[in-house]
């Protein structure tokens, strides 16, 4: 086995002493192809799955941020095929601002997937090639892109990919694997059986293929024609968020299946116990400049996945899920004391998506189904939801909620104790669900420096429309806060994070919000001008001008000059009415 503190391959040569395999026939089962620098963190999702592959014995490279011919080609050809992927970020987000200028040093290329499916195909003819992450997930149906300012067509028809992996890819990627490596691992090879069991994946299907028991969406053309239709296809997709799907693009239909099951406690130990470097590649381009983008995570340490809040702007529930996956307090414990006893000194962060929902679950989840995990090897139990519900999940009498990390967090205390270590926790916390765990409120307060928070909003307009809790219950939770700070004997800044132009915002609201910033003493400098993103419904409603699950007209800010306008109230700026109005 290599030294621990060795990267995985990233050319033939690295490959070749990596796995000890000599001869000029050595060939990659995979090869991931990255939008991201190559950070040998599981904070690093290429890298996480990558990790997990070599465990498993599969030869594995990461090619990170291609550029040439050259960079593609440093590989070779993989056996199975290439896994493409534009990272951590959409690669539209990653280009351009809220107001579409473009960014400067950005080494992701523009539409990411599509770049560079294209390259693989051209410089490896009938090359097998997968796509996932982010950006496959969230444009993987029919979708409105706001770079573009029209509706494009899922992402496979886009980079003629041959397989879409959409949220967690370690079972489907793994399934995936078990039938390529049963097989001669051509195209021909490969047939619909093959792939209809495999949740998680979307993939093409003849009309006369077609499925008498998958939900048939509106077709691409019906929602270019038929707003209507563009919101029916996520209202369906939202209320049902587990369920398989088909689409139709021109003649060629796209099968969705089933999402994949959240990963089960034994899974996440598994994953999050593989050892990493926790180092960026020396190879980085603009290594200097990432390293210090990265400084204060190398030591962050992963909680769980998914988020419930169901915030309608958000991607999270897209990628992670709404259901929580959850890692052992042994298996955390366990690589917390591994950090100090390499002689780090302090933990950078406890991180998921919302901390305090660490050990929620959704009690509707009552029908056990036993799976074969590729994971760990064996048989698992995962649960199904046959009732149907509405997805609001905040309030809900189903959502059962848990203080699991109180225990893990007396643990670390005596951690750091022994080894005179320190834990800062930098993740934010879900602020109307923390009042009714006041115990935990408490406990994580003693391990903050500043509280990070996400109310996006004051007026109960725009909430609504952001599916975000009532400003009552941030006011409630601004008392406690004090409360809170009081009893520790601190005065711990709180950080609140604020969405302007959000569809719903108006003018009016935006100065009830800095009204109401300026009476509770809120510093307001984390304002982010809401951007549509591909797949949400905040994004349909941008489109649309409607709520696609009320069906309410809502005033949209479209032009710059708005958008501006409402971040200039929120920043106490003056907003000169003489202005020009248009996109300036």
């Amino acid at each position: 086995m290599n030294s621990k503190n060795t990267f995985l391959p990233t050319n033939i040569e690295e490959g070749k002493a990596y796995y000890n395999s000599h001869g000029s026939s050595f060939q990659f089962d995979i090869i991931f192809i990255s939008g991201d620098p190559y950070y040998d963190h599981p904070l690093s999702g290429t890298a996480l799955i990558a990790r997990l592959l070599d465990t498993k014995g599969y030869t594995v490279a990461i090619i990170p941020q291609p550029t040439t011919d050259k960079d593609y080609q440093v590989c070779g050809i993989p056996k199975y095929f290439f896994c493409i992927t534009s990272g951590l970020l959409d690669s539209m987000l990653a280009n351009y601002t809220p107001m579409l200028r473009k960014r400067e040093n950005v080494n992701v290329p523009e539409r990411a997937l599509m770049a560079y499916t294209s390259n693989v195909k051209r410089l490896f003819k009938g090359s097998f090639t997968v796509i996932g992450g982010v950006e496959a997930t969230i444009r993987r149906f029919a979708h409105f892109d706001y770079w573009d300012n029209k509706l494009r067509k899922g992402i496979l028809n886009d980079t003629k990919a041959d397989i879409l992996i959409f949220g967690n890819a370690e079972r489907p990627l793994l399934n995936l694997l078990n039938v390529f490596t049963k097989k001669t691992g051509t195209k021909a090879d490969i047939s619909l059986e093959d792939y209809k069991n495999i949740d998680g994946i979307a993939f093409r299907i003849s009309k006369n293929q077609l499925p008498k028991n998958i939900r048939l969406l509106p077709s691409f053309e019906e929602q270019l024609e038929d707003k209507e239709k563009y919101n029916l296809a996520h209202r369906t997709r939202y209320l049902l968020p587990d369920d398989a799907f088909i689409e139709q693009t021109g003649l060629g239909y796209i099968q969705h299946n089933r999402a994949s099951h959240p990963l089960t406690e034994g899974e996440m130990d598994l994953v999050y116990g593989i050892h990493f470097t926790r180092k960026l590649h020396p190879a980085t381009k603009d290594f200097n400049a990432v390293t210090d983008m990265l400084n204060g995570f190398e030591n962050s340490v992963i909680l769980g996945r998914g988020c419930w809040a169901g915030c309608h702007f958000c991607v999270i529930p897209l990628v992670q899920g709404k259901n929580i996956a959850k890692r052992s307090k042994e298996s955390i414990l366990k690589e917390i004391k591994m950090l100090y006893e390499e002689g780090n000194k302090k933990i950078n962060d406890l991180t998921m998506p919302t901390i305090n929902m660490y050990g929620s679950y959704c009690a509707l989840y009552n029908v056990a189904e036993k799976i074969h995990s590729p994971i760990i090897g064996k048989e698992i139990t995962v649960y199904n939801k046959e009732e149907y519900c509405n997805q609001v999940c905040v309030g809900c009498k189903y959502r059962v909620m848990r203080d699991d990390l109180i225990p893990l967090l007396e643990e670390v205390e005596k951690l750091n104790k022994k080894h005179n270590g320190e834990l800062e926790i930098r993740s934010a916390i879900r602020h109307d669900i923390i009042l009714d765990q006041k115990k935990l409120f408490r406990k994580i307060m003693q391990f903050v420096s500043r509280l990070k928070i996400a109310p996006e909003h004051i007026s109960d307009n725009v909430l609504a429309q952001m599916n975000k809790s009532n400003k009552k219950a941030f006011e409630e939770f601004l008392k406690e806060y004090k409360l809170v700070n009081k009893e520790q004997g601190t005065n711990k800044n709180l950080v609140p994070y604020f969405v302007v132009a959000h569809p719903g915002s108006t003018m009016e609201s935006m100065k009830e919000l800095r009204k109401f910033s300026e009476e509770n003493g809120l510093f307001v400098n984390l304002t982010q001008v809401f951007t549509p993103t591909p797949g949400t419904i905040s994004t349909a409603m941008y489109y649309t001008g409607e709520n696609p699950i009320t069906k309410e007209k809502v005033h949209v800010p479209r032009t710059f000059r708005e958008k501006k306008d409402q971040k200039r109230i929120m920043m106490g700026e003056k907003v000169e009415e003489e202005l020009n109005d248009g996109n300036g």
